[in-house]
């Protein structure tokens, strides 16, 4: 098939195809994503306290396997039981210092967690296996927002007699069509353009019945060269039900105004939930383990934090010159939208430190002595400032420094200054009296390992990414490759989907790594 006959095959399946907005109804769900959700909104900023977070993080975390992942609730992947046990410590060690009606609804979280947790009921799979099974299910596809379950997904489907191949959004987004397609997840958690030229001739929308929004084919122009009336259309199906009676239901008392938005079952408000707002940079805000980062959404269904310090680098995978394709390091400042991150899960800074370290060799320790002194001081100075690294920053520059990138030169990811210059105005105001020549020299030894580190796993990973691997990260938006090398570690290609835009204040040890939230 050529080229113009798979657009042409893609063409067709979209003007043929029917989308079909599927709500599911389960009691048992409804009671616990309803309870969950009015506590976390009464507890409003208090959730975000030391004393609630790790109970918010369960809660949100829950609410959102079980509205996007169609497994059984008893499956281990989900891991509900523990959860339900997690959330009925926490709320016996907050029962004597919390609000009493906000404990009271922790227990009762835990309750129908637990019971859920028991049963075997999968009402979203169920959903799913009855509109793939009105189709040749050998041509279906079941779509999820998160590429780890793909396998769990695809296994529960041919255990229950529906064998079908499960995808990410990605999937959706190639040449290929499927006679049918089950996308689970919220109403609109989709890419408007892929409800705009389906890949399938037959298309379910399979949510829960408890989402504020009604799925939508949005025009893709606006303006006077396009009527924004003109769209496809949704037809709504009848509600599928699932599972026991109501009386969980009924007990949970839900109202319309318990209805979830799709913000608050997403990825993103975990991610929120777990690292604090950035604060001023004033005083100790940017404390020596505390820097201030993004979070990027990826295309793999995992996040990365991102330091929004200019110095920091993260290693990046260039596509502009297909086939061939190049790895550079970048200011992880500048990542944006669609640009492919190289990520394991341990942090770039921490492999590359590693690999420079078996380079630096029998000399590695004494080394890193010289730039954890003058590091340490630094740091030891701007705790005893009164005005913390701003107070330092501005005494080098009344001192003749240039730069005084203070929060970035005591972090973990920095060996030395840019400037020597600027480097001889800091030994001079922590009166550091080592030879300034020979200092420098060493610091350079160990800049240019962790270069030749860099470089050598680089081309490990340029090595293992294959014209076929390449295809596939194109395609789907991520790739696994294992590079050549000492330990042969998995490694994860994958595209930046979405930046949130709140600055965040993360540990330093979290930084540039493959990240889901229940790493937190």
């Amino acid at each position: 098939m050529t080229a113009i006959d798979g657009i042409d095959q893609v063409y067709a399946c979209s003007l043929e195809c029917e989308i079909w907005d599927q709500p599911v109804e389960h009691s048992g769900a409804r009671a616990y994503v309803t309870v969950a959700t009015r506590l976390l909104r009464g507890l409003g900023e208090t959730g975000a306290s030391d004393l609630w977070r790790p109970s918010v993080l369960v809660l949100r975390r829950t609410r959102r396997l079980l509205c996007n992942v169609p497994l059984s609730f008893d499956d281990p992947h989900l891991q509900l039981s523990g959860a339900a046990a997690q959330l009925a410590a926490e709320a016996v060690r907050l029962a004597p210092v919390a609000d009493a009606d906000s404990v009271d609804g922790l227990h009762r979280a835990a309750q129908l967690l637990a019971w859920l947790a028991s049963s075997d009921d999968d009402p979203l799979g169920d959903c799913v296996r009855d509109f793939l099974t009105l189709d040749d299910v050998r041509a279906g596809i079941v779509v999820v927002p998160d590429r780890r379950f793909l396998e769990a997904v695809s296994q529960a489907m041919a255990h229950r007699g529906v064998a079908v191949q499960a995808g990410t959004e990605a999937d959706l987004a190639g040449g290929g069509v499927h006679g049918s397609a089950a996308v689970v997840g919220p109403p609109r958690w989709l890419k408007p353009g892929l409800l705009n030229a389906p890949r399938a001739r037959n298309l379910a929308l399979v949510h829960y019945d408890f989402f504020r929004e009604e799925p939508a084919v949005e025009p893709m122009l606006y303006g006077p060269a396009v009527s924004t009336g003109v769209v496809r259309p949704v037809q709504r199906s009848a509600t599928f039900y699932s599972g026991a009676g109501q009386e969980h239901l009924d007990e949970a008392g839900a109202e319309p105004a318990d209805r979830l938005t799709a913000d608050e079952c997403s990825l993103g408000e975990e991610i929120r939930a777990v690292f604090p707002a950035s604060r001023s940079e004033s005083g100790h805000a940017n404390a020596r383990d505390q820097v201030r980062a993004r979070a990027a959404l990826l295309a793999d269904g995992s996040h990365v934090l991102l330091p929004v310090d200019a110095d920091a680098r993260i290693l990046t995978l260039r596509t502009q010159l297909l086939p061939e394709v190049r790895l550079e390091q970048v200011p992880a400042s500048s990542v944006g939208c669609g640009d492919y991150l190289v990520l394991r899960s341990k942090p770039h800074h921490q492999d590359l430190t590693e690999r420079a370290d078996v380079l630096l060799g029998a000399d590695a320790n004494s080394l890193r002595a010289t730039q954890n002194m003058w590091k340490d001081k630094l740091w030891e100075r701007t705790e005893a400032h009164p005005r913390g690294i701003r107070g330092v920053a501005d005494d080098l520059r009344r001192a003749g420094a240039d730069t005084a990138n203070v929060s970035y030169w005591i972090s973990g990811w920095c060996i030395r200054p840019r400037s020597k210059s600027d480097f001889a105005v800091v030994l001079r105001y922590l009166r550091i009296f080592a030879d300034l020549d020979e200092t420098w020299e060493h610091l350079r030894r160990i800049d240019s390992a962790h270069r030749s580190a860099g470089q050598r796993y680089a081309e490990d990973i340029l090595r293992a990414a294959t014209p076929e691997r390449t295809n596939r990260l194109l395609a789907a938006g991520w790739c696994a490759v294992t590079p050549g090398g000492v330990d042969r570690e998995t490694v994860v290609i994958t595209r930046v989907e979405h930046l949130l835009p709140e600055t965040l204040v993360v540990p330093l040890n979290v930084l540039c790594r493959l990240r889901a939230t229940e790493d937190s």
